[in-house]
């Protein structure tokens, strides 16, 4: 057996070769001693077989931070990187008790995908024609928010003139100047948290700010006073449902304010886009299934101002008095109806299966 160091696997040129080939995949997951992991639509696959050794992940590692070695120890080192064709965002951390070091990888496309290329309606542009209020987009984690915010933010950078502010972490999508004024800011390199980022934000002449992440009371705060006072914001939230997001949002408050911002975020919300991505029936792609719920001229403040009534925003959805707002499984239905997800995929997405089983059901 040959143990020339020279004959070691380049794993910088593979990941580059991987991310710069037509195979449809979002993560990469390497861990120290064990087979290099992609994530598909079917979920995670093995890729090339043979574990990964410690000497073939450094030349990774240091293309992340000279100074991993140090750092490590103290935490994840997140950074994100620019190639020809996508954006990666890596993130490097220890493991298994410190014994073994991993790296996670995500690939993003380079620029934002048009708004009508995202699988949402086209009626959602209408919610970006709002000068103020607040927008919430939703879902799991690798539900594809970060890239329906992009979309989003574009459009509104392609259309109108003003300034949009984000606060992320980390920056993913570079947003060019167009017709509007771009300030994205990152969290910990230009502002230490996503609240005091907001709060600065009010302070720099925004029309429009995007918040990465709803993560405690002074955010969530924050986030009603702009959209009440003249902002557009869009922010994201961890929920699973629409009406999740509005009961999670009034959370965030001690008991005795909560009614008080249901006020608030019944007078500002503009809607919610609740989403989750989907694999395709031949499992090659992705599909993106999305929950609806507009505010238009103030039709369901009502329901939010007052937390007995929140349940009734379900029957709402399903009743589709705007035409616009609908419920994830009336989605879904219409996914597998038109042969584009199997009803397997559609199930575990769904929140409400009973209801989904029954809709499915009664259409074959």
């Amino acid at each position: 057996m040959n143990n020339d160091f020279s004959l070691s696997r380049d794993l910088v040129q593979e990941i580059i070769g991987l991310i710069g080939s037509d195979q449809v995949f979002t993560d990469i997951h390497i861990e120290q001693d064990a087979p290099m992991m992609i994530k598909t639509p079917r979920g995670w696959q093995e890729v090339g077989g043979e574990p990964v050794l410690m000497e073939e992940m450094t030349p990774v590692l240091d293309s992340i931070d000279r100074e991993w070695a140090a750092k490590l120890p103290g935490g994840a080192i997140d950074r994100p990187f620019v190639l020809t064709r996508c954006r990666l965002r890596c993130n490097a951390f220890l493991a298994s008790g410190g014994t073994k070091v991993v790296i996670s990888i995500r690939r993003l496309p380079l620029h934002p995908i048009p708004l009508e290329r995202t699988g949402l309606p086209q009626y959602v542009k209408t919610m970006l024609e709002a000068t103020k209020g607040v927008i919430f987009v939703t879902g799991p984690t690798g539900a594809g928010k970060t890239t329906t915010l992009a979309s989003m933010l574009d459009h509104i950078n392609s259309t109108r003139t003003g300034h949009i502010v984000t606060i992320e972490q980390p920056i993913e999508y570079q947003l060019m100047r167009k017709k509007s004024i771009v300030s994205q800011k990152e969290v910990v390199t230009d502002t230490p948290s996503f609240s005091s980022g907001l709060r600065e934000a009010m302070r720099q002449n925004p029309d429009v700010i995007m918040v990465g992440e709803i993560r405690d009371q002074e955010t969530a705060e924050t986030v009603l006073h702009a959209g009440e006072s003249g902002h557009l914001v869009l922010a994201t939230m961890h929920t699973n449902s629409a009406v999740n997001a509005i009961t999670k949002l009034l959370s965030f408050f001690p008991h005795h304010q909560q009614e008080q911002r249901a006020i608030a975020l019944a007078n500002s919300m503009i809607g919610v886009i609740c989403q989750g991505l989907v694999p395709t029936e031949n499992g090659d792609a992705f599909v993106l299934a999305s929950e609806l719920l507009f505010n238009n001229n103030q039709q369901i403040a009502k329901f939010i101002a007052d937390p007995a009534k929140l349940p009734l925003l379900a029957d709402f959805m399903k009743r589709r008095e705007d035409n616009m707002s609908r419920c994830l499984n009336e989605d879904l239905a219409q996914l597998v109806g038109r042969k584009l997800i199997s009803p397997k995929d559609a199930m575990r997405v769904a929140y409400n299966r009973i209801e989904l089983h029954e809709m499915i059901s009664s259409k074959r």
